[in-house]
């Protein structure tokens, strides 16, 4: 270390914030006193403590290497790959760069830098070295051991024994530490001896002393404790004098005493543990601090061990004693106990003359005056009693209810006030609450209401007509006399202002319950089973927090003269400072901010509420009194208490398909599969780690952060290949966040099913499979056409040498017949049109031969091949034909155009000769949408079971309904209600007009 740097280490060590040490006024017994054994999981025999860098409390022992978070003992786990020694610890040193070099009983020394292990030799030469005792490392990187062998340097790698070379006797090296000068100091023999920086040898300072222990007091000063004495060790140097730096402090424990930072000296095996006050503040000298110290413990019943091996002060002042049966820490309790008689149930407040808190104890009847360094003093004592009352007047006097009469003092007058006529029948009133409203006196007496005083008089409560019930009363603001607050078990409020009464109904928004406590000033509050409401307007109005169940129950409060104001109520004393408060109220709907003191704390239980009287109190000097279940707890509310380090968020352990995952400096890689991990964290924060609350968010997972209040794991399902990404904070009891957040990366490699390969495949497997089906089916239809082909050729050659054969002959014999008539004879005109209809069907004969489709159509004029049908049937029968179109002609599809021209005509020729119809109308309409035809009759219609079934051995019907379908129209046959048949076809545009995209016509084939 430079001389340069000698004035800023002074500067910093002057500015830096430093934890508040134990309250030295405190006797050991009213400190939180915690007690960790092996049934808690601490591990025994217990050797070495140290806290480094990150935060963690490091705990050697007989068991191996230990941590602590406060709440859980683990023993260190070695990464995957490096082995921890099985070797009793004996040594830790917490160096300032955040390593921790560990010695171990059975010699050899290791270095724990982030998690990773690093082991050096464990033999001097061919032997193996003794046990270490104390371990340093200097500026320079050298680590030094006093051990039963010596002293030893770990040189290139290997131990060496220097003690001769250096100056030291030979034999066993007690103690060693390097302070903040850059001096080293060590213990050997009997002689107390040091090294100057830059020197090669020691040399002796002190000599026949046998040290045990080596420490700094606060200001810088170096002593030796040999356990009887402690001997100021003259300085070695000329330098300003440098206080004490934290590094030597939280590097390692001491084997027998310690200085807190405040200067008081902590003492083991006195026996058990004791504090000697301010003999770090003493000048040098020789001092026997366990001879008669101001505090002490020791029984058998108040510690774990009175003989203690270590004692040890973390980073927040904490005091920690690690014994052969377990741990042990002493922290302040904000809030301390009060000493009365014991016995005591009920507490009233009021305050004397002087502004000094007193306090009625019931049912010792004992009067008490609080003094502001937490003493009770005994003033006064009665018979037994449960009932009587202590307040203070409107003018500051002093009202005391005894058993006769009421007892007005001051100063030195004394005033007695007469109970109400008819009280005093059984000797003994009850009086449980006296009120001074400033012009009157009020009177609760168990089981017999509430009794005003005005003038000298007595008024009953039903006399007032003030409603029964009341379970809380408290005067109006001391600018408003004759004014009285009421609050009843249902929730209501009532103001007696001067005989003139104001209801306060219980409201959704400010219903706090059965009412404890109201305060009446520039604000009136209640308080009830269920929070807080502040009076707004013409109702009151509930106070919010983010934990509901700190505002219950309160049944008193107390303002400090900054305006801050403190609650007593369910779960200890709640602080909300005055700016928190005014947000607040300014903002409804807005969170309370505020600080709980609990049972952690050192708050006796819970507020105190079955004596329906205020629970708290403030004195003239600050001091802050609250009454408990278990007795009356004071706070100073002068004294800046400094918070505790914030928390430092730690990630622990990854459990996925049953391995352990400890390193996260790098992103985590899981094996294919995995569908669940389990991850567990932890906050360090020993003051009250119990009070630690946790948020949490897995990126990937989770869209906002999850709360999970004090629970330190959690775990996760169902999730998929990925990158995931978890973070954790932490907050205390003061609302201090973690000022880092704690993450890590967790990867979920895929199977193989999970890759983009497989998917891949998968579409590839899925369209071949698809190919092959494509295949099979157009095997089966080229099968079916190939039937249906060779059955038209057998259909085609039956026609052509039989059917047309025979049709042709006839149309031969015809025109033979035909030369004989005159050109001008009707029959010739009329066997003309038969022979033509006779080329038209020798002509779709042909065509159906070629295509099986009706060559009628030849020309695409569907009206005029229909037309020419209809006046052909109409020459052989007695009905008058008839035909019509609307709408715009399109051309049709080849296939619809011949399927609706056969339907067509099969409808006129079934009309023509079944129906006996006198007129036969057909109607084609080309519409946007649809194409229709439609052939009419008023004949005699078709049966009803032909209709529905069709006729046996004839297929004319079921033809018809086929083409129908062939084109994708649909055909209705119905009778008309004036008589005859109506045969009616619609076929979608898509599938009837040509030029239709080929989209729309696929479209129409699946609708």
């Amino acid at each position: 270390m430079s001389r340069r740097l000698f004035p800023l280490l002074l500067v910093l060590a002057l500015v830096m914030p430093r934890a508040w040490a134990l309250d030295s006024k405190v006797a050991l017994s009213d400190y939180h006193h915690d007690i960790w054994t092996g049934k808690d999981g601490a591990p025994g025999e217990i050797g070495a403590m140290a806290q480094t860098a990150d935060g963690w409390l490091w705990i050697g022992s007989s068991n191996g290497l230990y941590r602590f978070d406060g709440l859980r003992f683990q023993r260190f786990e070695a990464l995957p790959g490096e082995a921890m020694p099985n070797r009793p610890v004996t040594a830790l040193k917490a160096l300032r760069n955040g390593d921790l070099l560990i010695g171990y009983i059975f010699g050899g020394v290791s270095r724990l830098s982030k998690g990773h292990l690093t082991h050096f030799p464990a033999r001097l030469g061919p032997n193996l070295i003794g046990g270490v005792i104390n371990v340093i490392q200097d500026d320079d990187g050298m680590v030094w051991a006093a051990a039963n062998d010596g002293l030893l340097q770990l040189r290139q790698g290997v131990w060496r024994e220097v003690g001769a070379e250096m100056g030291l006797p030979p034999g066993r090296v007690s103690n060693i530490l390097i302070d903040q000068y850059r001096q080293v100091w060590l213990a050997a023999g009997e002689q107390l001896m040091v090294q100057a920086p830059g020197a090669r040898r020691f040399r002796p300072v002190l000599s026949g002393y046998k040290a045990v222990n080596l420490s700094e007091s606060p200001d810088g000063r170096l002593w030796l404790d040999t356990h009887e004495q402690l001997i100021a060790v003259p300085s070695q140097h000329t330098r300003p004098q440098l206080p004490r730096p934290d590094s030597l402090v939280l590097g390692e424990g001491q084997e027998n005493g310690l200085f807190d930072r405040d200067g008081n000296y902590w003492a083991l095996n006195c026996p058990g543990i004791c504090r000697t006050d301010g003999v770090g503040q003493r000048p040098d000298g020789i001092y026997s601090p366990t001879a008669k110290p101001d505090s002490r413990l020791d029984q058998a019943w108040q510690v774990s061990s009175l003989t203690g091996n270590l004692v040890f002060e973390d980073r927040d002042g904490s005091i920690w004693i690690g014994t052969s049966s377990g741990v042990e820490r002493f922290r302040h309790n904000r809030l301390t106990p009060v000493r009365l008689t014991g016995g005591e149930r009920f507490f009233s407040f009021a305050l004397d003359e002087a502004g000094r808190a007193l306090v009625l104890a019931k049912p010792t009847n004992e009067l008490w005056r609080l003094e502001a360094d937490g003493r009770a003093m005994l003033l006064e004592r009665g018979e037994p009693t449960d009932y009587g009352s202590l307040s203070n007047g409107a003018d500051g006097s002093l009202l005391r209810g005894g058993p006769q009469h009421i007892e007005r003092r001051r100063g030195n007058a004394r005033e007695i006030i007469a109970y109400p006529e008819g009280l005093l029948e059984h000797g003994v009133v009850e009086a449980m609450r006296i009120t001074d409203d400033g012009r009157a006196l009020w009177l609760a007496v168990s089981r017999r209401a509430l009794y005003r005083r005005l003038d000298g008089k007595w008024m009953t409560q039903a006399e007032l007509g003030i409603p029964a019930g009341i379970a809380f009363a408290a005067a109006g603001a001391a600018n408003a006399p004759g004014s009285m607050w009421f609050g009843y078990n249902d929730g209501q409020v009532i103001h007696y202002d001067n005989g003139r009464l104001t209801r306060y109904a219980p409201q959704p928004e400010g219903d706090v319950g059965t009412i404890t406590f109201v305060h009446a000033g520039p604000e009136v509050l209640i308080g009830g089973n269920a929070g807080v409401a502040v009076l707004s307007g013409s109702s009151f109005r509930r106070i919010n927090a983010a934990d509901p169940d700190v505002l219950t129950r309160v049944s008193g409060m107390a303002i400090s003269a900054n305006g801050d104001r403190w609650f007593n109520g369910s779960k200890g004393v709640v602080l909300v400072r005055a700016a928190d408060w005014a947000a607040a109220i300014g903002q409804p709907g807005r969170l309370l901010k505020y600080v709980l003191f609990g049972v952690l704390d050192g708050y006796p239980g819970f507020a105190a509420i079955s004596n329906r009287l205020q629970s708290a109190i403030s004195d003239k000097d600050g001091q802050l009194w609250f009454a408990g279940v278990s007795g009356i707890a004071r706070i100073d509310s002068t004294r800046n208490y400094a918070p505790p380090s914030p928390p430092l968020v730690k990630l622990q352990t990854l459990v996925a398909q049953g391995q352990r995952y400890l390193d996260f400096t790098q992103p985590l890689q899981l094996a294919p599969g995995t569908t669940s991990f389990r991850i567990e964290y932890t906050a360090l924060s020993y003051t009250m780690p119990d009070s630690l609350r946790f948020r949490y968010r897995l990126e990937g997972v989770d869209a906002d952060w999850q709360d999970p209040g004090t629970r330190r794991a959690i775990s996760y399902t169902n999730l998929g290949p990925g990158e995931y990404r978890f973070r954790v904070m932490a907050v205390d009891q003061f609302g201090q966040w973690s000022k880092d957040e704690s993450s890590m990366t967790v990867r979920i490699l895929p199977t193989f099913t999970q890759t983009p390969l497989f998917y891949a495949l998968a579409v590839l497997a899925t369209a071949g499979l698809l190919y092959l089906l494509y295949l099979l089916w157009l095997r089966q239809a080229t099968l079916r056409l190939a039937a249906r082909i060779a059955e038209r050729e057998r259909i085609a050659r039956a026609l052509h040498d039989s059917f047309l054969q025979s049709v042709h002959g006839l149309t031969l014999s015809f025109q033979s017949a035909l030369g004989g008539l005159a050109a001008d004879s009707p029959a010739r005109a009329k066997i003309e049109r038969v022979l033509l209809l006779a080329d038209k069907v020798m002509e779709e004969g042909r065509d159906e031969l070629q295509e099986l489709r009706s060559g009628a159509m030849g020309d695409g004029d569907l009206a005029r091949g229909l037309l020419l049908v209809g006046q052909v049937l109409a020459e052989s029968h007695r009905a008058v034909f008839s035909l019509r179109t609307q709408g715009t002609p399109r051309a049709l599809q080849e296939l619809a155009a011949c399927e609706i021209y056969s339907i067509g005509r099969e409808a006129l020729m079934n009309a023509f000769r079944h129906a006996e119809a006198a007129s036969i109308q057909v109607e084609l309409h080309y519409g946007a949408s649809q194409f229709t035809l439609q052939v009419r009759d008023d004949g005699k219609g078709i049966a009803p079971e032909i209709l529905n079934h069709g006729s046996t051995g004839h297929w004319g019907l079921t033809g018809l309904f086929e083409r129908a379908r062939r084109v994708g129209g649909q055909l209705t046959l119905d009778n008309r209600d004036a008589g005859g048949l109506r045969v009616r076809l619609i076929v979608p545009a898509a599938r009837a007009y040509a030029g239709q995209a080929r989209w729309k016509r696929w479209r129409c084939w699946f609708s």
